[in-house]
This record gives C-alpha cells, structure tokens and sequence, in this order.
C-alpha cells in the first residue's frame, strides 16, 4: 500500500464530522444540565451536614449561610460548563474540561485576599465536582446511581434532624430536583436501550410544574409563574448582594437609606435587610378598659441608624426620672432593659443600625457592616405612649442639679437594676453633663413664611414644648399616606439640609398634600424648628412583631422608615410619629400599670460585663466601595481569563490544524482544501445553505474567474471518493487546490 491510502470508512468520518458535532453538542448540553442539578442536590445535602455538625467552625467558614452557599456552588458549576462550551467551538475533549476551570484560580486568589472563605469554599467545590463529572468517563452511571444516595440521605436528615422544614425555594427546589432526577434515572435502568424512552427536557418541565403548585392545600396560584424570576433572585440573595451597590436605585425601591436620597415614587420590597434574635415575647396581653376582655397586642420596636450609642441621651433620660422622683415601680410601668441580637442579611450601608435608645452594643462574627455582620445590644425601652410617662413630659421641669457620678449610679442600680459604671466611665460622664450645641438642629430654610405662620397656628394653644410636638404630630396624621407621591419643587432635594426639608415640607403640606414617611418627617421636623423646638430627622426600620414568639425575625426592605425626634429640654430626644398610615406610639402603648412586674433584666446584665470597643469609622465610608471594587475585579477577572482561554484554545486548533495538514497524504489534504473551500464560500456569501452533499450546491457562491479552478477540485475529490482510487493526487493538484483555498479567502 502507498503511503497516505485513505480508507472509505475515514473519508465519510470526515463528512459527517459536522453533524456528529452538533449532535454531541445537544447531548453533551442536556449532560451538563442534568450535572448541574446534581451538583445543586450534593452542595445542599452537603452544607446541611455542616450546619448540623457543627463543621463550619472547624473548616474557617462560620459565617457559612446555607442558601447562599448553595447558589453560588451550583452558580460557579454552571458557569465553568458555559466556558467549556466556549472552549468546544475549538477543542473537544477532556482538555476543554480542564481549560474551563483555569479561570477559578484568579477568582480564588481574589476571594481568599478579600476573606470571603464561604465563596471560596464553594468555588473550590465547583472546580472538584466539574473536575471528577467532566473527565470519568461513567459521568451518567454515577449521577443515575448517586441520586438514589442523596435522596435517601435527604429523607434522612428530614425524618431525624428536621432538616429541610423550612418551606423556602432552596429546600423546595432540592426536592423537586431529587424527584426529577430519580424518575429519569429509574428510567434509563429500566428502559435503558427503549428508543421510546421520555427524553429529560420531559423531566425537566414535571420539575418546573413541581415548583409552581402551592404548598398549602389552595388553589394553583399563578402568580408566582410571574414572581419566578423574583423568587429566584431572593434565592441568590448573597450573589445579588455584592451587586446590589452598583446602580443607586434606592431612590425608588424601599430599603434602608441616609438622608442624602432624593425624594420620588417608590414601590415596596420585600427583600430581606435584617434579621433579629431576642428571647423576649413580641406581644403585651392587657384588659380592654372597655370591655374588660383581656387583649393581644403587638410590639413595635425602632431600629435606627446614624447614632450609635448616646450616652448624652441616656444620662438626661436618667436625670428626667429623678427630677420627677421616679422609683423603680414607676419606672417599670413605661420603660425597661431589653437585649436583642440583629443580623445584617442583605443591606449595604456604612451605618450602625441599632435599636432606639441603645445602651451598649457587641459586634460576633462577620466583616463589619457586612452580610453576616451580627450586633448583640443592649438598649432602654421606652413606651412613649404610657400615660404616666406623657403625664411625666407635661408636668412643668424641676430643676434639681445633676447628680454626681457615684449618686447617678446608685440611683440607676435602684430604679434598673443596671450597673451604670460598666457602660460610662465617671469621664464620659461629666463629659455628658457639658451644654449640647444644638444649632444644627434649630436650623430653617430659607423662605419659610408659610411654614412658619402654621406652626404657630397649630401650637398657639399649648402650654409647653411637649403639648406643641403632640399638636403638630395630631396635625400631620390627617394627611393621607401614600407612595406615588413626588418630593420638593426643586428635584434635588433632600432630608439632608433645612432647605431641602422645607422644600419637601412646602410642597407636601401645601399642594399634594399627600406622601410618605420622608414627606411627613419632613414637615414635623421644619415645623417643630419654626415653633421653637430643636428637631432631627431619624432613618431605620420600624418593625410590627407577630402575635407568636419566633426564633428569629426577619425586617424586610418594606420596614425601612424616617420619623421625627425633638428636644424637650430636661428630657432629651423624645421620637413622634407623624405618618398616618402607622400606629401613633398612644396606640402601641405596654397597657402596663404601677406595681405590674417588670422584665427580668439579669441575663441582660450579663452582656454589659464586656462591652465592645468603638467600632473603626474610617470603614464606613469605604464600605461600598470596597464592594463596588471586589464586583469590578471579579467581572474583569472572569472576562479577560474567558478571553485568555479562548485565545489560547484557538492558538492550540490553528496548532493542531497545522500540524494535521502537514503530515497528511495528499489525498487528505485534498479533502481538507475542499473543506476549508466549502466553509470560505458560505463566509463571503454571508448566508447559510443546506449541506446535501452535492459540492455543486456550492459553485453557485464561487466567482465567475475562479469556477474553473473550483470545480477542478472539485472534481478530484469526487474522484477519491467514489473513484475508489486514492494516491493519485499529485503534488501540483495540491498545491493548486490549497492556493485556491487562499485566492478565495481574500476574494
């Protein structure tokens, strides 16, 4: 035999290489598909072993959030699958499967500098799974055997863990998931050579119909077809999180925000921003005077950001009781020392957001102000609607000088039951004790004649400052309350400046007459001012807890609010709320009576016997930055690593073209030629044409002054390849054709 014989099993490989192609590239896709799923099946399975195990602390991640964990797993697979795809346009085989994690060594360099184990910890997990599913070549054996493991270890921790109780989308999903890959798994061992068999696109559609029936026993709500790519964004709640800085949106979507954000229509969210721990009951049980029925009340509790701790406010609220001789029997009736825990879940602020009238707080775990960030704090509770503690501002100030440092903490041990030295130095004290300047807070706006004549309309009949922040208040609360609301004249108003407040307040009291908790803050805040009184604009969340004690509760977007406080001299910042469509602080009122039995606070006193030191200020304004950085860096990173790949996996194809075509037979490169000619053609004529096998089909795209030389290849390939003559291919045809291949490139 002639060296270069090319066998006629060989040539018709070379024809079908392109439809052999794409059918691998359909196969392979719905693989990949399948692989996913299982990989999302395993990473929930395996963090919820962690959780339960207590291995998150031993491995570096205790701040490992399951859900999270699992989406940015399953998300990191799927994108390694979609740059193997890329890599496939130009390189089969395992290669591409190795090629398509190169690029999980910059990012995990980078999650590692930034400290984000957790992330890295999945991506690590990511790389093996795509690693150990990629290359075996029993990839489908092991999925359709392995899930009949995961399930049963699921149904496991189900039945003697309670695992997977909670219905939230991760946990249904998983379900769905084992079930979808079960049935199809049961069917390749059954029906395994069956051509009749369901195809997994079947499969996949009785998941997503899984997904979409309601869990309660109600009628199908269709509705949440509409929310599913909602819900599946709350579900990638961590990933989204370090976008969320990007685009300043938050001028339109409720969340927490400082006052710098302008004022415009907003519409409700119900992402989730905080999460709270207290061991304390959420609701008060009184007798209706009315009915004499005993009665369930919620409670609202104001998480503020902005402050911090104030020991100033804490000091005058503490000289207020002993002007007016409060014992610990009436202190008890409309204050107390309360503790609770608050988790920062998807928020991005530079601001510490604690409970009003915080006393200490303790940061455990997570980076500063970040997902994760967990604050334990210590705060006085005061009910400002308490009839005896509003009795106590309308009574005229008795003017007793301060106490000393030693008497002030006797007397609060008495009344509190609470160790003052362990949360004020006798320095930070006397410090307190000093003249506040208050300007900042007394200031106006500009052109503030008509705002000014309705605060002295509104308050002409009151007899002190108090009775002039209730009357205001009262004012306000007949405004009606609603989100399609617009801000101040001038659009670039904000809560920030006396002017940009008045601006807000004109309009709202004047024209619209109509707004939101920022148009209502607004307007106390200017009108207290104009009546004399200091006053400041607070931003947070007000939270309504449930009728049932939880184990956790979650403060949504939809919580955040602003509310006014003014300075009553001899009392201190007292908060109002003049927004209608919330309860007034009369309406949430304890109901408590003199002589009731406070709160036990000892366990609360046990958090004060180490207070945490002042949290560094130089991070919060860094805080989204650093964000906004670690976002650029890993798009930029995974962009130019996919470009590198690319490159490089075209570099290897020309490579191994070249070196193909150079020890080839003539014959073989003939069929190369006219292959490279086919492909040229349907390039320069910028249209497709149905590949029938007829090289005829493709002299119509050929220009006029080469169809001799064309159909002269032509002719010779026919001839190798129904001839059955091979190494008669000359040097010269050779040549000619691969010259030909070149003419037409560059025509």
């Amino acid at each position: 035999m002639i060296r270069g014989r090319v066998s006629m099993g060989k040539i018709l490989g070379l024809l079908l290489r392109k439809i052999q192609k794409r059918m691998k590239n359909s196969v392979g896709f719905i693989r990949d598909i399948r692989a996913t799923i299982f990989v999302f099946i395993i990473s929930v399975i395996w963090v919820e072993v962690c959780l339960l195990g207590g291995f998150r602390e031993a491995i570096g991640v205790a701040d490992l959030e399951r859900n999270s964990f699992v989406i940015c797993s399953t998300l990191f697979y799927l994108l390694f699958c979609l740059i193997g795809y890329m890599i496939n346009l130009f390189e089969d085989g395992k290669m591409a499967i190795v090629l398509s994690v190169i690029v999980a060594l910059p990012l995990g360099v980078l999650l590692f500098r930034y400290r984000h184990i957790a992330l890295l910890l999945a991506l690590i997990i990511a790389v093996g799974l795509r690693l150990l599913l990629g290359l075996i070549s029993w990839q489908q054996q092991l999925i359709k055997y392995g899930i009949f493991l995961m399930g049963a270890v699921a149904v496991f921790l189900w039945y003697f863990y309670d695992c997977f109780e909670t219905v939230n989308t991760v946990n249904r999903i998983l379900f769905a998931a084992i079930i979808v890959i079960s049935l199809s798994s049961i069917q390749q061992i059954l029906v395994e050579k069956n051509k009749g068999e369901f195809p997994f696109h079947f499969f996949l559609l009785l998941c997503l119909f899984i997904l979409i029936i309601p869990v309660k026993p109600n009628p199908l709500d269709w509705s949440r077809v509409q929310s599913l790519a909602g819900k599946i964004a709350d579900a990638s709640d961590n990933v989204a999180y370090y976008f969320s800085g990007i685009y300043d949106n938050g001028n339109y979507d409720t969340g927490y925000s400082n006052l710098q954000v302008k004022v415009g229509k907003v519409k409700k969210s119900n992402k989730n921003q905080l999460v709270l721990t207290t061991s304390q009951i959420p609701y008060i049980v009184y007798t209706d005077s009315t009915t004499g029925k005993q009665m369930k009340g919620r409670k609202v509790i104001y998480l503020q950001g902005q402050q911090g701790v104030d020991n100033r406010q804490l000091i005058e609220f503490l000289q207020f009781l002993y002007n007016h001789d409060v014992d610990r029997s009436k202190a008890g009736v409309f204050s107390q020392i309360s503790k609770i825990s608050i988790e920062y879940v998807y928020l991005t602020t530079g601001d510490e957001i604690v409970p009003r009238g915080v006393i200490s707080l303790k940061s455990s775990g997570g980076e500063i102000h970040k997902k994760g960030y967990m604050e334990n704090t210590v705060y006085l509770d005061i009910d400002y609607g308490s009839p005896v503690f509003m009795q106590l501002c309308e009574e005229k100030t008795v003017d007793k000088s301060p106490l000393s440092y030693e008497l002030m903490c006797k007397y609060t041990n008495e009344i509190y039951r609470m160790d003052l030295s362990k949360i004020i130095s006798k320095q930070e004290y006397e410090a307190s004790l000093l003249d506040d300047d208050l300007s900042e807070f007394e200031a106006l706006p500009k052109d503030d004649k008509n705002l000014h004549d309705l605060a002295l309309k509104i308050t002409k009949l009151a007899d002190n400052d108090y009775d002039k922040c209730r009357l205001i208040e009262g004012y306000l609360r007949q405004y009606p309350y609603t989100t399609d609301a617009v801000g101040g004249y001038d659009k670039q108003s904000t809560m920030a400046t006396a002017d940009g407040m008045g601006d807000i307040a004109d309009r709202f009291l004047f024209d619209t007459k109509e707004g939101y908790c920022v148009h209502f803050t607004s307007s106390m805040v200017i009108l207290l001012r104009e009546a004399g009184i200091p006053a400041r604009a607070m931003s947070g969340f007000r939270y309504l807890y449930p009728y049932e004690r939880q184990k956790e509760y979650k403060v949504q977007a939809n919580c955040a609010h602003l509310w006014p406080e003014a300075y009553i001299d001899g009392i201190g910042w007292i908060p109002f709320e003049p927004t209608s469509a919330y309860y007034s602080s009369e309406e949430v009122t304890w109901h408590r009576g003199e002589g009731e039995k406070a709160v036990d606070n000892g366990d609360v006193m046990e958090s004060l016997v180490q207070i945490a030191p002042e949290i560094p200020t130089d991070e919060k304004a860094d805080s989204r930055k650093v964000d906004k950085g670690f976002v650029v860096t890993v798009v930029v990173i995974i962009v130019l690593s996919i470009a590198a790949l690319i490159g490089f996996a075209i570099a290897i194809t020309v490579l191994i073209r070249y070196v193909k075509y150079k020890h080839a037979s003539l014959d073989e490169r003939l069929i190369m030629d006219v292959e490279s000619i086919k492909l040229q053609l349907v390039k320069n004529a910028a249209s497709q044409i149905e590949d029938r096998g007829l090289l005829s089909d493709y002299l119509v795209l050929v220009a006029d002054g080469l169809k001799p030389e064309v159909q002269h290849s032509f002719n010779l390939y026919y001839k190798i390849l129904y001839g059955g003559k091979t190494g008669t291919i000359t040097k010269e045809d050779s040549i000619r054709t691969h010259q030909l291949v070149e003419a037409i490139s560059k025509s």
